[in-house]
């Protein structure tokens, strides 16, 4: 959890401030900030909630967890990229056979995920030794050159989305799903523009897992071309986040 990742670097001068991405706000975000605080064995790291998304049209994160550096001096040094509190914990072997249906293909794909927790998290508490001196703190150029392109395509999605949002929150979901699906068309490797949309779509479900889902289920229409299982299988799970880069 990022709250243990906190404790550990903060009493060398680095805080983690981490952010709900949820236009659904603090309902969505409240467990996991329950889960931080019951944990914390010092003083939370502080906790936002981003229902506009600004911090990823911002920072041009498109996935999640994503994150950025920023030092004393107000200045980016780590442009977005995936980022992780710890190394994966070890996984005991299944001791029953895998679900099936879509809960275990979701499973399955999940599984597959490629992801550098571990050299992620050594490069942050590198940082908070050495600070401007580590070797993962880039300069201003590269920083530039790391970051996502913000062309017309780009921008125009970002507009689609926020009207979306808009719609969305006033109670015009169907209206707002079209200009959901033509931000997924514009900018087609946002991962937080299809995922919103997808956990936003009313489902036949009901025990919470509605959120969790992200695709159709019996008893619901689907709007949208793509879903987390059918997207993830085109793109294969082992590219649904970027290596990390020293």
């Amino acid at each position: 959890m990022w709250q243990s990742l906190h404790e550990q670097v903060a009493p060398l001068g680095v805080t983690i401030v981490s952010v709900c991405l949820d236009t659904a706000g603090t309902e969505a975000a409240m467990p996991h900030v329950n889960a931080a605080l019951s944990a914390a064995q010092g003083s939370p790291h502080p906790m936002l909630f981003d229902p506009g998304h600004l911090v990823d049209e911002v920072f041009g994160m498109i996935n999640v967890p994503n994150a950025v550096w920023i030092d004393d001096s107000d200045n980016l040094v780590r442009a977005s990229e995936p980022a992780w509190p710890a190394a994966a914990p070890d996984r005991p072997p299944p001791s029953a056979p895998a679900p099936e249906g879509r809960i275990g293909a979701m499973m399955a794909n999940a599984a597959q995920i490629v992801a550098d927790r571990a050299e992620y998290a050594a490069a942050v508490h590198d940082w908070a030794i050495n600070g401007a001196d580590s070797r993962f703190v880039l300069a201003p150029d590269e920083v530039i050159a790391r970051s996502m392109p913000r062309g017309r395509d780009e921008s125009l999605a970002a507009a689609h989305f926020e009207i979306a949002q808009f719609l969305h929150r006033n109670g015009h979901q169907s209206d707002a799903v079209e200009h959901f699906r033509r931000s997924h068309e514009l900018h087609p490797d946002n991962w937080t523009y299809r995922r919103q949309a997808w956990s936003m779509q009313p489902s036949a479900l009901d025990g919470g897992l509605e959120r969790f889902w992200q695709g159709p289920t019996d008893g619901s229409d689907w709007p949208y071309p793509g879903d987390w299982v059918t997207d993830i299988k085109q793109s294969g799970p082992e590219n649904y986040y970027s290596r990390f880069v020293p």
